[in-house]
């Protein structure tokens, strides 16, 4: 009975198949892709509450913190309400909210930021905004982030919601 090489493979053709397989994996732009430590993160340690037992909601909520850093290295931090659902999160929009914008960048095995208040829901007399310019730094410690004695867990759920702020508001402000 004759014997067939159905699959025979060259050294030659190995590394052109190599080559491509390296090409397609590296071919998304870096603009599109978000550092470890991109998108957002949720301050931890806050307490969750429960909305009351008649509303019948599966859901919890916790006043907190929120950082999200985008890949063009735009930067913010966001003081409201999260809501948790059993699939889902997302930022209220019937609480107040305190909306800070502004920049990152890598610095040595931290994150420098540099960010001004632009928005709150209730307004502070004498208050102008946007406020004075602010820096700060965000430690990257394994899977968590500190940040103004704050620690934050990522939370991807929360990404486009992020992202849309962030241009709202700067289009808000462009105008």
């Amino acid at each position: 009975m004759p014997t067939y090489n159905c699959f025979v493979i060259s050294q030659s053709s190995l590394l052109r198949c190599a080559g491509v397989l390296c090409a397609v994996l590296l071919s998304g732009s870096l603009e599109s892709q978000t550092p470890a430590f991109g998108g957002t993160w949720v301050e931890t340690g806050v307490k969750w509450n429960r909305p009351p037992a008649e509303l019948h909601l599966n859901e919890h909520f916790a006043e907190c913190a929120i950082l999200y850093f985008a890949p063009n290295h735009d930067f913010v931090l966001i003081y409201a309400t999260v809501i948790k659902a059993p699939k889902s999160e997302e930022v209220s929009h019937g609480d107040g909210r305190v909306v800070y914008l502004g920049t990152w960048s890598v610095k040595d095995s931290s994150l420098a930021i540099h960010y001004q208040l632009v928005s709150r829901t209730v307004q502070v007399a004498n208050e102008s905004l946007p406020g004075p310019m602010q820096t700060g730094e965000v430690e990257i410690r394994g899977g968590t982030l500190l940040f103004a004695n704050k620690h934050f867990n990522r939370h991807p759920l929360l990404d486009d919601e992020l992202r849309s702020t962030l241009q709202g508001e700067q289009s808000r402000l462009s105008r």
